[in-house]
């Protein structure tokens, strides 16, 4: 009997010797309380399961030990603050993130942390009203792309805020699948594959945003209502921007460049995009600036019905890439597009010029279609033929067509101010009178 009562004892003692002491802090806390973390390495994972928040003073370290996630949140109302969370798992199908998020988390804030590690930076689901400002998100760029987590992943979440973030080396900077209301602002994209990937989302705006080095910029998957402004995107290798089967979206003063696969070939369209519109319609297009790319504009797949006016096209290869069979107005209200290759004239000043442009013309498509000709595309009978056709009007009536080019270029402001939603609001409102 007494052997039995001293084997307890030391299971006991154990059992109390081998428990993480910051998760033994944090449940011993009473919901509200705020527990302040001096300058330290302290080891997860961590659990947290009550409204508190956690806030580390500079030098405070979290680290995971290589596997699972670094802190789990099953909690709503909680908040953390100034940690630098490193050395998670790397295990994409379970979720091993440096924060994760459980449903029913609602109203958590994280706030300045470094997130370091090969999984997910930021994992939430089925959740409402997350914050996530001023954290910088790091992979692991030892992997490859694919197989990197996310450095934002959120699912079936409403209203997220994301602002100030820098995000670098992941799979996607910011992926938002089925949510609804998001606003992502002010956010830093670099090595990865997308900045922002939007699936099966609604009414989501995100501006002043910047992305770099990477496979494309914006990707807007089969969502509808977003509004895309104010954003960058420069030395992307597939598109600057991607509308795929997305509706009812604004797309303003955005500025795309240098947009350049290195391998890519026009004959079966995977050269570098501008705005790569695939099988979209009734989107707004406007104050947008892309240039320097392999392709300005490329329509596909059913792609038309979308307006587009008062954008800037300058010194891309080719300037808009479009093989349907339909007519398409790119112009609004009397005001077209700014193109670099324009070579009308404007008798009457009024700085529009007085000959459509016609970008792609019935030589461009048929090279397109028989691309094992495209050596004859500079040749001086070709060059003649399309110096004829747009001086006597020849074209056919297909195609893209802008009847009131522009002769100077748009002003495209960049907006730095984080706007409220009075302001967003009047913007919309203002976008809609066009």
């Amino acid at each position: 009997m007494l052997r039995t009562l001293l084997a307890l004892m030391l299971l006991s003692f154990g059992c109390l010797g081998s428990q993480n002491p910051l998760q033994a802090r944090i449940d011993a806390l009473s919901e509200g309380e705020v527990l302040t973390l001096s300058a330290a390495e302290y080891v997860g994972p961590l659990v947290i399961d009550k409204a508190i928040a956690i806030v580390g003073e500079p030098g405070t370290i979290i680290d995971a030990g290589g596997k699972g996630s670094a802190v789990t949140i099953k909690a709503a109302g909680v908040s953390l603050q100034g940690l630098e969370i490193r050395n998670w798992g790397g295990d994409l199908y379970e979720h091993d993130s440096g924060v994760r998020l459980l449903p029913g988390a609602d109203d958590v804030r994280l706030l300045q942390l470094e997130l370091s590690g090969p999984g997910f930076g930021i994992h939430g689901e089925q959740l409402k009203r997350p914050e996530v400002e001023y954290c910088h998100i790091s992979g692991d760029d030892r992997r490859y792309l694919l197989d990197r987590g996310d450095g934002i992943f959120l699912k079936y979440v409403e209203a997220p805020e994301l602002h100030h973030n820098q995000i670098a080396s992941v799979r996607d900077g910011i992926y938002l699948e089925n949510v609804d209301a998001s606003r992502v602002s002010h956010n830093q994209f670099s090595r990865q594959q997308y900045g922002i990937h939007y699936m099966y989302t609604r009414n989501d705006s995100a501006w002043n945003n910047s992305a770099k080095w990477l496979q494309g910029g914006y990707a807007l998957m089969s969502s509808k209502g977003i509004t895309l402004e104010h954003n960058q995107v420069s030395a992307a290798i597939d598109f600057g921007i991607l509308l795929n089967v997305t509706q009812q979206s604004e797309v303003h003063h955005n500025r795309v460049a240098t947009i350049h696969n290195p391998k890519g070939d026009p004959a079966i369209a995977s050269e570098g995009k501008g705005l790569f519109i695939y099988g979209a319609a009734d989107n707004r297009i406007s104050h947008n600036h892309f240039s320097d790319s392999d392709t300005g504009i490329s329509v596909a797949l059913g792609g038309e019905g979308n307006s587009l006016w008062r954008n800037n096209i300058e010194n891309n290869q080719t300037q808009v890439r479009y093989v349907g069979s339909k007519s398409q107005e790119w112009s609004l209200l009397g005001q077209g597009n700014y193109w670099s290759s324009y070579q009308g004239w404007d008798l009457d000043g009024d700085g529009i010029g007085d000959t459509p442009y016609l970008p792609n013309d019935a030589l461009d498509r048929l090279f397109w279609l028989y691309p094992e000709a495209r050596w004859l595309m500079d040749s001086p009978v070709v060059l003649l033929l399309r110096w004829l056709q747009r001086q006597l009007a020849l074209a056919e009536d297909i195609g893209v067509r802008d009847s009131f080019p522009l002769l100077q270029p748009i002003d495209i402001t960049p907006k730095q101010e984080m706007k409220t939603n009075s302001q967003q609001s009047d913007e919309e409102t203002h976008y809609a009178q066009y």
